[in-house]
């Protein structure tokens, strides 16, 4: 039987414009099972979601980089693994904005960085309803521990060609991977969705078996791995659905609802 489930944000839980449609929310608040967020996102931009669902216990950020438990007064970390600094470094140094149609931005724990507002800030805007907080490459605080690097690509070309030289870089200590098709996030290497889903797993004495995911991208697949039961949103593509327990219908159709209701229904 199923004793806790984890879902991505972005095209899973949430809709194409970045919001949980009613019928999900409502049904996810009167679940009488433990869920929690896994996902790429601050924790900031998870905080409607976890104020939607009314979510009590711990919850994942940066794809595991930080596990914390939300409080009114604020959030308390539970875990922390940012990316080491130097890595950092070199990455934002390499690409800053050299590359049109590439965007590049980081995160800390509380703020959103990018050094100018451009295509791909506005998109993810759009999506989060957070702006960024604008900051010279040359001001950035290396000493401040910077949890996640984003990559968001318009020109596609030019973003393929970015994707390749990070993973030709072979950064020590890096995890980098695409969230969509035109994401692509640099974080630690233990910042991976795993990580977070092991740390309750073990904590609560849960077997894998007892353990459910939702998710859609290539991110995804770790945290697939590691539960016992993976269910990929109908818009996930070929080979998340490859790797899935199961297959729903997408996050426009309210697709964790039915996949509850009727594709897991027997392990509840």
């Amino acid at each position: 039987m199923i004793k806790h489930i984890f879902t991505d944000m972005d095209k899973t839980l949430l809709n194409d414009k970045g919001q949980i449609n009613p019928k999900t929310a409502e049904y996810l608040q009167k679940i009488d099972l433990p869920l929690t967020l896994v996902t790429a996102r601050a924790p900031k931009e998870m905080q409607f979601a976890i104020d939607d669902l009314n979510l009590k216990g711990e919850q994942i950020a940066f794809n595991g980089g930080l596990i914390f438990f939300p409080h009114k007064d604020g959030n308390e970390v539970i875990s922390s693994n940012p990316l080491q600094a130097e890595a950092a470094k070199r990455v934002i140094e390499e690409i800053q904005d050299k590359y049109e149609g590439v965007s590049v931005s980081w995160y800390t724990k509380d703020e959103w960085y990018a050094q100018q507002e451009d295509d791909g800030t506005r998109y993810e805007t759009s999506i989060t309803n957070i702006k960024p907080t604008l900051k010279k490459y040359s001001e950035i605080d290396y000493t401040e521990p910077i949890y996640k690097i984003m990559i968001v690509g318009t020109n596609m070309e030019n973003f393929d060609k970015v994707v390749d030289i990070i993973r030709e870089m072979k950064l020590d200590g890096v995890s980098a991977n695409h969230s969509n098709y035109n994401y692509f996030e640099i974080t630690n290497e233990v910042a991976v969705k795993s990580f977070g889903i092991e740390y309750i797993r073990q904590r609560d004495n849960l077997k894998k078996e007892e353990l459910l995911a939702f998710g859609d991208g290539e991110n995804d697949i770790k945290m697939f791995e590691t539960v016992g039961t993976s269910v990929a949103m109908g818009n996930a593509n070929d080979k998340v659905k490859s790797i899935a327990t199961y297959t729903t219908l997408s996050n426009e159709e309210d697709g964790i609802v039915h996949g509850l209701e009727n594709v897991v229904n027997h392990l509840l």
